[in-house]
């Protein structure tokens, strides 16, 4: 189904998100947590289509259009296609099965969530923390552990930090920036205050809630990040990986 854009918003300097409009009225109603597939037209090599997952960024309470973030990358071409849209543009969108995970809220029996987050791995958070948050009656409390390479590069801050102030009993921010794992030069450079460095075992075993039933670890970023912590994307949590050293198993790991 194609949808126009709405509107384009800067980000930061290398991020966007983009409004798509739907009917008046008419929410996306996805499952959470689930993604949506964008047609890029003819972005690919030889004109080809590229196809590109997104987890939409706004709530189901949003009616008539969502978000999406878009990060562009050079050379990317669903990411570069998306980087020249302009209202009026029609882009074409559709949901699969496996688009859908098979951890969707309610999440019963969970009554805590570390999200461990990097660059535009937020998107699948932010999709979950509006009705974790927003719904009445619950009590589930999330830290989340968002790393990005440095502080002019920390995407949906605003959006974040308004949450965790509307929600301050139940939600928790911690910022991490840095461009290797030793990277602290945001201290000096630009007066950071937070964490710095990467996402590790030594930050997770510190700050995340530690595993326990009814405890999980949510992991969304680069390839990198989850072969760090979990030892890949796909795979069973993997011996010798930062999550299975500080105790987790299989069943306390969630991967977008």
């Amino acid at each position: 189904v194609a949808v126009p854009v709405r509107a384009v918003r800067e980000v930061t300097a290398d991020s966007r998100v983009i409004t798509f409009g739907l009917p008046e009225g008419v929410s996306l109603s996805l499952p959470v947590s689930s993604c949506i597939l964008m047609k890029a037209t003819g972005a690919g090599k030889d004109g080809a289509d590229v196809i590109k997952p997104y987890n939409p960024i706004s709530p189901n309470t949003v009616k008539g259009s969502f978000d999406l973030l878009i990060k562009i990358y050079p050379g990317g071409g669903a990411s570069q296609f998306a980087g020249k849209l302009e209202p009026g543009d029609m882009v074409p969108f559709k949901q699969m099965k496996p688009n859908v995970k098979p951890f969707r809220y309610p999440f019963v029996g969970v009554q805590k969530i570390t999200m461990l987050a990097g660059g535009t791995g937020i998107a699948p958070m932010i999709q979950a923390l509006y009705p974790i948050l927003e719904t009445a009656g619950e009590t589930t409390q999330v830290r989340l552990i968002y790393s990005n390479k440095s502080p002019d590069d920390i995407m949906l801050k605003p959006e974040l930090d308004y949450l965790a102030s509307k929600h301050a009993d139940r939600f928790q921010v911690i910022y991490v920036v840095g461009e290797s794992d030793d990277d602290d030069r945001a201290v000096a450079n630009e007066g950071w205050a937070g964490e710095t460095g990467w996402i590790d075992e030594e930050k997770v075993g510190r700050l995340a809630f530690p595993p326990a039933e009814g405890t999980r670890v949510w992991v969304c970023g680069v390839d990198d990040m989850y072969v760090a912590l979990a030892g890949s994307r796909l795979k069973p949590l993997a011996a010798g990986s930062a999550l299975h050293n500080l105790g987790f198993t299989e069943d306390m790991v969630w991967r977008s």
